[in-house]
Protein backbone atom coordinates (compact mmCIF):
# COMPACT_ATOMS: atom_id res chain seq x y z
CA UNK A 1 0.00 0.00 0.00
CA UNK A 2 0.71 3.35 -0.62
CA UNK A 3 1.63 6.10 2.08
CA UNK A 4 0.56 9.32 1.33
CA UNK A 5 1.73 13.16 3.08
CA UNK A 6 -1.21 14.52 5.43
CA UNK A 7 -0.66 17.45 6.47
CA UNK A 8 -3.86 17.67 8.62
CA UNK A 9 -2.59 14.38 10.60
CA UNK A 10 0.98 15.78 11.00
CA UNK A 11 -1.09 19.20 12.30
CA UNK A 12 -3.23 16.50 14.72
CA UNK A 13 -0.59 14.20 15.68
CA UNK A 14 1.72 16.66 16.59
CA UNK A 15 0.09 18.54 18.91
CA UNK A 16 -2.25 16.32 20.58
CA UNK A 17 0.41 13.43 21.48
CA UNK A 18 2.57 14.63 24.08
CA UNK A 19 5.91 13.58 22.90
CA UNK A 20 8.08 11.56 26.00
CA UNK A 21 5.00 11.61 28.13
CA UNK A 22 5.60 7.48 28.15
CA UNK A 23 9.43 7.45 27.99
CA UNK A 24 12.48 8.45 30.23
CA UNK A 25 13.01 12.39 29.60
CA UNK A 26 16.52 13.38 30.31
CA UNK A 27 19.36 15.30 28.74
CA UNK A 28 19.68 12.27 26.90
CA UNK A 29 16.90 11.47 25.24
CA UNK A 30 16.34 15.16 24.60
CA UNK A 31 19.28 15.49 22.43
CA UNK A 32 17.47 12.99 19.92
CA UNK A 33 20.56 11.22 18.09
CA UNK A 34 22.79 8.87 20.72
CA UNK A 35 26.21 9.43 21.86
CA UNK A 36 29.89 9.03 19.83
CA UNK A 37 32.16 6.94 21.38
CA UNK A 38 34.63 4.11 21.58
CA UNK A 39 34.34 0.69 23.52
CA UNK A 40 36.78 -1.82 24.29
CA UNK A 41 34.46 -5.01 22.98
CA UNK A 42 36.84 -5.47 20.33
CA UNK A 43 39.55 -6.97 22.12
CA UNK A 44 37.72 -8.56 24.57
CA UNK A 45 35.43 -10.84 21.85
CA UNK A 46 38.62 -11.25 19.85
CA UNK A 47 40.82 -12.49 22.93
CA UNK A 48 38.02 -13.70 24.55
CA UNK A 49 39.69 -12.10 28.23
CA UNK A 50 39.65 -8.61 29.31
CA UNK A 51 41.67 -5.69 27.97
CA UNK A 52 45.00 -5.04 29.78
CA UNK A 53 45.25 -1.37 31.07
CA UNK A 54 48.14 -0.34 29.04
CA UNK A 55 46.27 -1.60 25.89
CA UNK A 56 43.16 0.58 27.39
CA UNK A 57 45.30 3.92 27.98
CA UNK A 58 46.81 3.55 24.20
CA UNK A 59 43.30 3.17 22.88
CA UNK A 60 41.83 6.60 24.92
CA UNK A 61 45.33 8.12 23.79
CA UNK A 62 44.85 7.53 20.23
CA UNK A 63 41.04 8.22 20.37
CA UNK A 64 41.91 11.83 22.12
CA UNK A 65 44.29 12.55 19.08
CA UNK A 66 42.21 10.89 16.12
CA UNK A 67 38.21 10.68 17.02
CA UNK A 68 37.91 13.42 19.90
CA UNK A 69 37.82 16.79 17.13
CA UNK A 70 34.94 15.02 15.52
CA UNK A 71 33.15 14.76 18.46
CA UNK A 72 33.67 11.06 19.55
CA UNK A 73 33.97 12.00 23.22
CA UNK A 74 33.78 9.02 24.96
CA UNK A 75 35.75 5.70 26.27
CA UNK A 76 34.01 2.63 27.71
CA UNK A 77 34.58 -0.96 28.98
CA UNK A 78 33.20 -4.26 27.91
CA UNK A 79 32.00 -7.15 29.66
CA UNK A 80 34.05 -9.94 30.36
CA UNK A 81 34.35 -9.37 34.08
CA UNK A 82 36.08 -12.56 35.63
CA UNK A 83 38.66 -10.41 38.59
CA UNK A 84 36.13 -8.67 40.10
CA UNK A 85 38.30 -8.74 43.55
CA UNK A 86 38.08 -4.99 43.95
CA UNK A 87 35.46 -3.88 46.10
CA UNK A 88 35.07 -0.68 48.68
CA UNK A 89 33.79 -1.59 52.43
CA UNK A 90 30.04 -1.75 50.63
CA UNK A 91 30.64 -3.96 47.91
CA UNK A 92 31.16 -1.88 44.98
CA UNK A 93 33.35 -2.34 42.94
CA UNK A 94 36.56 0.19 42.53
CA UNK A 95 38.22 -1.12 39.26
CA UNK A 96 37.24 -2.61 36.32
CA UNK A 97 39.46 -5.90 36.40
CA UNK A 98 41.53 -6.52 39.71
CA UNK A 99 44.77 -6.94 37.77
CA UNK A 100 44.72 -3.43 36.69
CA UNK A 101 46.62 -0.89 38.54
CA UNK A 102 45.07 2.37 38.62
CA UNK A 103 40.78 2.33 39.61
CA UNK A 104 37.87 3.18 38.07
CA UNK A 105 38.30 7.00 39.69
CA UNK A 106 41.50 7.18 38.11
CA UNK A 107 40.43 6.70 34.70
CA UNK A 108 37.47 8.42 35.22
CA UNK A 109 39.54 11.79 36.31
CA UNK A 110 42.43 11.05 33.29
CA UNK A 111 39.43 10.62 30.52
CA UNK A 112 38.39 14.33 31.81
CA UNK A 113 41.68 15.45 32.17
CA UNK A 114 41.32 14.50 28.30
CA UNK A 115 38.55 16.29 27.08
CA UNK A 116 36.01 12.65 27.40
CA UNK A 117 33.91 11.02 29.38
CA UNK A 118 33.86 7.57 30.66
CA UNK A 119 31.13 4.80 29.88
CA UNK A 120 31.17 1.58 31.95
CA UNK A 121 29.75 -1.84 31.52
CA UNK A 122 28.28 -3.62 34.66
CA UNK A 123 24.93 -4.42 35.98
CA UNK A 124 24.02 -2.85 39.45
CA UNK A 125 21.90 -6.33 39.78
CA UNK A 126 25.20 -8.03 40.22
CA UNK A 127 26.62 -8.41 43.57
CA UNK A 128 29.92 -9.42 43.12
CA UNK A 129 31.38 -12.57 44.97
CA UNK A 130 33.91 -10.88 46.98
CA UNK A 131 31.23 -8.59 48.22
CA UNK A 132 28.97 -11.67 49.36
CA UNK A 133 32.02 -12.82 50.92
CA UNK A 134 32.72 -9.90 52.87
CA UNK A 135 29.25 -9.45 53.92
CA UNK A 136 29.45 -5.70 54.83
CA UNK A 137 26.08 -3.81 55.98
CA UNK A 138 24.57 -2.21 52.53
CA UNK A 139 25.31 1.13 52.46
CA UNK A 140 23.07 3.56 54.90
CA UNK A 141 21.58 0.77 56.22
CA UNK A 142 21.83 -2.18 58.85
CA UNK A 143 20.81 -5.01 56.36
CA UNK A 144 24.38 -7.69 55.59
CA UNK A 145 24.75 -7.46 51.50
CA UNK A 146 23.76 -11.22 51.45
CA UNK A 147 20.19 -10.27 52.57
CA UNK A 148 19.44 -9.05 49.31
CA UNK A 149 20.69 -11.70 47.07
CA UNK A 150 18.73 -14.06 45.23
CA UNK A 151 17.82 -17.48 44.85
CA UNK A 152 19.66 -17.74 42.11
CA UNK A 153 23.14 -16.58 40.36
CA UNK A 154 23.88 -14.99 37.13
CA UNK A 155 27.08 -16.42 37.13
CA UNK A 156 29.27 -18.02 39.64
CA UNK A 157 31.05 -15.07 40.73
CA UNK A 158 28.01 -12.76 40.15
CA UNK A 159 24.72 -13.39 42.42
CA UNK A 160 21.61 -11.85 41.36
CA UNK A 161 19.94 -9.35 44.00
CA UNK A 162 15.82 -10.01 44.75
CA UNK A 163 14.33 -6.48 44.56
CA UNK A 164 10.90 -8.05 46.55
CA UNK A 165 14.21 -7.75 50.02
CA UNK A 166 14.52 -5.23 51.55
CA UNK A 167 17.89 -3.19 51.47
CA UNK A 168 17.64 -4.32 48.13
CA UNK A 169 16.66 -0.03 46.71
CA UNK A 170 19.62 0.68 48.36
CA UNK A 171 21.80 -1.77 47.22
CA UNK A 172 21.10 -0.53 43.59
CA UNK A 173 20.66 3.18 43.73
CA UNK A 174 24.32 2.83 45.66
CA UNK A 175 25.54 0.94 42.84
CA UNK A 176 24.53 3.80 40.51
CA UNK A 177 25.82 6.47 42.79
CA UNK A 178 29.17 5.09 43.79
CA UNK A 179 29.87 4.80 39.84
CA UNK A 180 28.40 8.32 39.26
CA UNK A 181 30.75 9.67 41.93
CA UNK A 182 33.59 8.06 40.46
CA UNK A 183 33.44 9.66 36.99
CA UNK A 184 31.28 7.18 34.95
CA UNK A 185 28.61 8.92 32.76
CA UNK A 186 27.37 5.87 30.85
CA UNK A 187 26.50 2.61 32.34
CA UNK A 188 25.60 -0.42 30.02
CA UNK A 189 23.45 -2.75 31.66
CA UNK A 190 23.14 -5.92 30.62
CA UNK A 191 21.39 -9.43 30.85
CA UNK A 192 18.28 -7.84 31.94
CA UNK A 193 16.17 -10.28 29.91
CA UNK A 194 17.76 -12.75 32.52
CA UNK A 195 16.67 -11.18 35.46
CA UNK A 196 12.92 -10.75 33.88
CA UNK A 197 13.14 -14.08 33.00
CA UNK A 198 14.45 -15.60 36.41
CA UNK A 199 12.43 -12.83 38.78
CA UNK A 200 9.60 -11.91 37.00
CA UNK A 201 8.26 -8.79 35.40
CA UNK A 202 7.09 -6.46 39.10
CA UNK A 203 10.96 -7.20 40.60
CA UNK A 204 12.68 -6.16 37.36
CA UNK A 205 10.37 -2.75 36.76
CA UNK A 206 11.41 -2.30 40.09
CA UNK A 207 15.20 -2.31 39.28
CA UNK A 208 15.17 -0.23 36.48
CA UNK A 209 12.51 1.92 38.34
CA UNK A 210 15.67 2.67 40.70
CA UNK A 211 18.51 3.19 38.40
CA UNK A 212 16.77 5.93 36.58
CA UNK A 213 15.65 7.67 39.66
CA UNK A 214 18.86 7.64 41.09
CA UNK A 215 20.47 8.58 37.55
CA UNK A 216 18.18 11.62 36.78
CA UNK A 217 20.51 13.78 34.25
CA UNK A 218 23.97 12.30 35.91
CA UNK A 219 23.88 9.01 33.57
CA UNK A 220 23.18 7.56 30.11
CA UNK A 221 21.51 4.70 31.24
CA UNK A 222 21.89 1.80 28.36
CA UNK A 223 19.90 -1.51 28.08
CA UNK A 224 21.64 -4.57 27.01
CA UNK A 225 19.64 -7.60 25.62
CA UNK A 226 16.46 -6.39 27.33
CA UNK A 227 12.81 -8.30 26.78
CA UNK A 228 11.26 -5.85 25.46
CA UNK A 229 8.17 -7.88 25.63
CA UNK A 230 4.72 -5.61 24.92
CA UNK A 231 6.52 -3.34 22.71
CA UNK A 232 9.24 -2.46 25.13
CA UNK A 233 5.95 -0.92 27.43
CA UNK A 234 8.23 -1.17 30.75
CA UNK A 235 11.87 -0.61 28.99
CA UNK A 236 11.05 2.93 27.05
CA UNK A 237 9.95 4.29 30.02
CA UNK A 238 13.03 4.07 32.24
CA UNK A 239 16.05 3.46 29.48
CA UNK A 240 18.31 6.36 27.44
CA UNK A 241 18.99 3.59 25.06
CA UNK A 242 18.29 0.23 23.62
CA UNK A 243 20.12 -2.35 22.07
CA UNK A 244 17.66 -3.35 18.95
CA UNK A 245 19.70 -6.41 18.01
CA UNK A 246 21.83 -9.06 18.91
CA UNK A 247 26.00 -8.53 19.48
CA UNK A 248 28.11 -7.44 16.55
CA UNK A 249 30.40 -10.39 17.71
CA UNK A 250 33.09 -10.54 15.21
CA UNK A 251 31.15 -7.59 13.22
CA UNK A 252 30.94 -7.80 8.99
CA UNK A 253 28.01 -7.53 6.60
CA UNK A 254 26.55 -10.79 8.14
CA UNK A 255 26.20 -8.76 11.58
CA UNK A 256 24.91 -5.67 9.52
CA UNK A 257 22.18 -7.20 7.95
CA UNK A 258 22.51 -10.93 6.97
CA UNK A 259 22.30 -12.45 10.44
CA UNK A 260 19.09 -14.38 10.57
CA UNK A 261 17.39 -11.87 8.22
CA UNK A 262 13.13 -11.57 8.20
CA UNK A 263 12.94 -13.42 11.24
CA UNK A 264 11.04 -12.39 14.63
CA UNK A 265 11.80 -13.72 18.07
CA UNK A 266 7.68 -13.07 19.12
CA UNK A 267 8.86 -15.50 22.33
CA UNK A 268 9.33 -12.36 24.62
CA UNK A 269 12.50 -14.02 25.82
CA UNK A 270 15.94 -12.37 23.86
CA UNK A 271 15.89 -10.29 21.31
CA UNK A 272 13.49 -9.79 18.92
CA UNK A 273 15.39 -8.98 15.78
CA UNK A 274 19.23 -10.57 15.12
CA UNK A 275 20.54 -7.92 12.47
CA UNK A 276 21.24 -4.95 12.78
CA UNK A 277 19.18 -3.06 10.05
CA UNK A 278 16.12 -5.15 10.98
CA UNK A 279 16.01 -3.99 14.43
CA UNK A 280 16.17 -0.83 12.97
CA UNK A 281 13.39 -0.99 11.17
CA UNK A 282 11.40 -3.05 13.00
CA UNK A 283 11.79 -0.40 16.70
CA UNK A 284 11.84 2.47 14.89
CA UNK A 285 8.23 3.52 15.83
CA UNK A 286 8.53 2.43 19.10
CA UNK A 287 11.99 2.74 20.22
CA UNK A 288 13.71 5.29 17.83
CA UNK A 289 11.67 8.13 19.14
CA UNK A 290 12.98 11.51 18.92
CA UNK A 291 12.99 12.97 22.05
CA UNK A 292 12.67 9.64 23.72
CA UNK A 293 14.52 6.03 23.78
CA UNK A 294 17.56 6.00 21.84
CA UNK A 295 17.86 2.68 19.31
CA UNK A 296 21.70 1.14 20.14
CA UNK A 297 22.00 -1.33 16.92
CA UNK A 298 25.65 -2.63 18.62
CA UNK A 299 28.86 -1.51 18.05
CA UNK A 300 30.88 -0.43 15.00
CA UNK A 301 33.84 -2.72 13.67
CA UNK A 302 34.62 -1.21 10.09
CA UNK A 303 37.62 -2.51 9.71
CA UNK A 304 35.95 -6.22 9.19
CA UNK A 305 33.54 -4.95 6.38
CA UNK A 306 34.82 -6.06 2.92
CA UNK A 307 34.11 -3.27 1.24
CA UNK A 308 34.09 0.69 1.32
CA UNK A 309 30.44 0.97 0.24
CA UNK A 310 29.74 -1.67 3.34
CA UNK A 311 31.72 0.96 5.52
CA UNK A 312 29.42 4.07 3.97
CA UNK A 313 26.35 2.25 4.81
CA UNK A 314 27.12 1.04 8.00
CA UNK A 315 28.22 4.50 9.03
CA UNK A 316 24.88 5.78 7.37
CA UNK A 317 22.18 3.62 8.58
CA UNK A 318 23.68 4.48 11.98
CA UNK A 319 23.16 8.32 11.82
CA UNK A 320 19.91 8.50 9.48
CA UNK A 321 18.48 6.89 12.22
CA UNK A 322 20.07 8.91 15.13
CA UNK A 323 21.76 5.88 16.76
CA UNK A 324 25.18 6.11 18.65
CA UNK A 325 28.09 5.11 16.88
CA UNK A 326 30.37 3.00 19.23
CA UNK A 327 33.56 2.97 17.79
CA UNK A 328 35.77 -0.67 18.24
CA UNK A 329 38.24 -0.60 16.12
CA UNK A 330 41.30 -0.66 17.57
CA UNK A 331 44.42 2.24 17.26
CA UNK A 332 46.47 -1.57 15.89
CA UNK A 333 43.59 -2.89 13.83
CA UNK A 334 41.89 -0.03 12.51
CA UNK A 335 43.80 0.56 9.35
CA UNK A 336 43.16 2.89 6.83
CA UNK A 337 39.14 2.81 8.20
CA UNK A 338 38.87 5.67 10.16
CA UNK A 339 38.33 8.20 7.18
CA UNK A 340 34.66 6.73 7.23
CA UNK A 341 34.23 7.62 11.11
CA UNK A 342 34.70 11.37 10.41
CA UNK A 343 32.35 12.53 7.64
CA UNK A 344 31.77 16.21 9.12
CA UNK A 345 28.57 16.43 6.75
CA UNK A 346 27.31 13.34 7.91
CA UNK A 347 28.58 13.74 11.66
CA UNK A 348 26.63 17.18 11.54
CA UNK A 349 23.36 14.57 11.75
CA UNK A 350 24.07 13.51 15.27
CA UNK A 351 25.28 16.94 16.00
CA UNK A 352 21.70 18.08 15.56
CA UNK A 353 20.05 15.49 16.78
CA UNK A 354 18.59 13.74 13.56
CA UNK A 355 16.55 10.78 14.26
CA UNK A 356 14.72 9.47 10.79
CA UNK A 357 12.64 6.98 9.86
CA UNK A 358 11.82 4.53 6.94
CA UNK A 359 8.88 4.31 4.48
CA UNK A 360 7.75 1.66 6.08
CA UNK A 361 8.64 -0.22 9.48
CA UNK A 362 7.77 -3.56 8.07
CA UNK A 363 11.08 -5.73 7.39
CA UNK A 364 9.60 -7.74 4.54
CA UNK A 365 9.07 -4.60 2.51
CA UNK A 366 12.87 -4.66 1.54
CA UNK A 367 11.66 -1.44 -0.67
CA UNK A 368 10.57 1.11 1.37
CA UNK A 369 12.19 -0.29 4.51
CA UNK A 370 15.94 0.43 2.65
CA UNK A 371 14.81 4.19 2.02
CA UNK A 372 14.68 6.51 5.08
CA UNK A 373 14.04 10.44 5.85
CA UNK A 374 13.40 13.10 8.51
CA UNK A 375 14.21 16.57 8.73
CA UNK A 376 16.74 19.13 9.86
CA UNK A 377 16.23 22.13 11.85
CA UNK A 378 16.12 24.41 8.94
CA UNK A 379 13.83 22.77 7.06
CA UNK A 380 15.85 20.34 4.97
CA UNK A 381 14.97 17.04 4.23
CA UNK A 382 17.82 13.98 4.89
CA UNK A 383 16.96 10.97 2.77
CA UNK A 384 18.86 7.60 3.00
CA UNK A 385 18.66 4.86 0.44
CA UNK A 386 20.11 1.50 1.11
CA UNK A 387 20.61 -1.13 -1.41
CA UNK A 388 20.64 -4.55 1.43
CA UNK A 389 20.67 -6.59 -1.74
CA UNK A 390 23.16 -8.89 -3.41
CA UNK A 391 22.12 -6.94 -7.34
CA UNK A 392 22.00 -3.86 -8.37
CA UNK A 393 19.00 -2.47 -7.91
CA UNK A 394 17.42 0.92 -8.14
CA UNK A 395 15.75 3.36 -5.53
CA UNK A 396 14.56 6.96 -5.68
CA UNK A 397 12.28 9.62 -2.99
CA UNK A 398 9.35 11.18 -4.58
CA UNK A 399 9.62 14.92 -3.48
CA UNK A 400 6.07 15.92 -3.33
CA UNK A 401 4.28 12.36 -3.09
CA UNK A 402 6.76 11.00 -0.40
CA UNK A 403 8.19 14.34 1.49
CA UNK A 404 5.58 16.47 0.71
CA UNK A 405 7.53 19.38 -1.02
CA UNK A 406 4.63 21.26 -3.16
CA UNK A 407 5.39 21.20 -6.80
CA UNK A 408 7.90 18.70 -6.11
CA UNK A 409 10.75 21.55 -7.03
CA UNK A 410 13.72 21.12 -5.08
CA UNK A 411 16.49 24.22 -4.83
CA UNK A 412 19.16 21.86 -4.31
CA UNK A 413 20.43 18.14 -4.08
CA UNK A 414 23.38 17.44 -2.04
CA UNK A 415 25.40 14.06 -1.65
CA UNK A 416 26.80 13.68 1.57
CA UNK A 417 29.24 11.46 1.32
CA UNK A 418 30.96 12.61 -2.44
CA UNK A 419 30.50 15.94 -0.83
CA UNK A 420 28.76 17.12 -3.71
CA UNK A 421 25.85 19.22 -4.72
CA UNK A 422 23.76 17.91 -7.30
CA UNK A 423 21.74 21.17 -8.30
CA UNK A 424 18.15 22.16 -8.74
CA UNK A 425 15.48 18.98 -9.02
CA UNK A 426 11.90 18.24 -9.36
CA UNK A 427 9.56 15.78 -9.42
CA UNK A 428 11.88 12.50 -8.08
CA UNK A 429 15.54 11.37 -7.24
CA UNK A 430 16.36 8.20 -8.48
CA UNK A 431 19.80 5.93 -8.35
CA UNK A 432 20.93 2.71 -8.96
CA UNK A 433 22.80 1.63 -6.42
CA UNK A 434 25.62 -1.40 -6.24
CA UNK A 435 25.02 -4.55 -4.04
CA UNK A 436 25.68 -3.33 -0.08
CA UNK A 437 25.78 0.46 -1.29
CA UNK A 438 24.13 3.86 -0.02
CA UNK A 439 23.20 6.86 -0.70
CA UNK A 440 22.70 9.60 1.67
CA UNK A 441 21.35 12.95 0.75
CA UNK A 442 20.38 17.03 1.89
CA UNK A 443 17.63 18.27 -0.22
CA UNK A 444 16.42 21.39 -0.03
CA UNK A 445 12.88 22.75 -0.10
CA UNK A 446 12.65 25.23 -3.49
CA UNK A 447 9.83 27.09 -1.49
CA UNK A 448 10.49 29.36 1.22
CA UNK A 449 6.90 28.88 2.11
CA UNK A 450 6.60 25.56 2.71
CA UNK A 451 9.94 26.14 5.32
CA UNK A 452 8.29 28.55 7.28
CA UNK A 453 5.19 26.35 7.58
CA UNK A 454 7.73 23.71 8.97
CA UNK A 455 9.34 25.71 10.81
CA UNK A 456 6.68 27.04 12.80
CA UNK A 457 5.56 22.92 13.43
CA UNK A 458 8.44 22.02 14.42
CA UNK A 459 8.73 24.68 16.88
CA UNK A 460 12.81 24.32 16.96
CA UNK A 461 12.40 20.62 16.83
CA UNK A 462 13.57 17.65 13.87
CA UNK A 463 10.07 15.85 12.88
CA UNK A 464 9.47 12.68 13.30
CA UNK A 465 8.85 11.36 10.00
CA UNK A 466 7.20 8.31 11.01
CA UNK A 467 4.51 10.58 11.60
CA UNK A 468 3.71 11.73 7.48
CA UNK A 469 2.04 8.40 6.69
CA UNK A 470 -1.24 7.61 7.32
CA UNK A 471 -2.86 4.04 7.51
CA UNK A 472 -2.20 1.17 7.72
CA UNK A 473 -0.21 1.94 11.32
CA UNK A 474 3.51 1.61 12.04
CA UNK A 475 2.87 -1.09 14.33
CA UNK A 476 0.15 -2.70 12.18
CA UNK A 477 2.97 -2.71 8.97
CA UNK A 478 5.61 -4.44 10.95
CA UNK A 479 3.02 -7.25 12.27
CA UNK A 480 2.19 -8.25 8.71
CA UNK A 481 3.96 -9.48 5.63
Amino acid sequence: MKHRFNFLTLLLVLFTIPAGIFARESKFTKRGSGPLFWNMYQYNFRYGTSMPEDVWKKNIDWLAEEFLPYGYDMAATDGWLFNLNSIDQYGYLTKYDSSWTYGLKYWGDYLKSKGMRFGFYFNPLWVPKAAYVQNNNIKGTSIPITDVVGTTKFEDHLYWIDTDKPGAEQWVKGCIRTMIDQGIELLKIDFLGYYERDYGTNRYIKALKWMAEEAGDEMLLSYSVPNCRNDARNEIIYADMIRISTDCDGGGWWFISDKERGQVNESGQGDKYRSAFDGLIGWADIIGVKGQTIMDPDFVQLNTLASDAEREFHISMLLVSGSPIGITDQYNTIGDCAKFYKNTEMLELNKLGFVGKPLSTSIWDKQNSSRWIGQLPDGDWIVGLFNRESTVLEYGIDFEKELGIKGGKVKNVRDLWLHQDLGAMSGRYSVRLEPHSCKVLRIKPNSKRYKAAVASLRNGAVINSCLLYTSPSPRDMRRSR
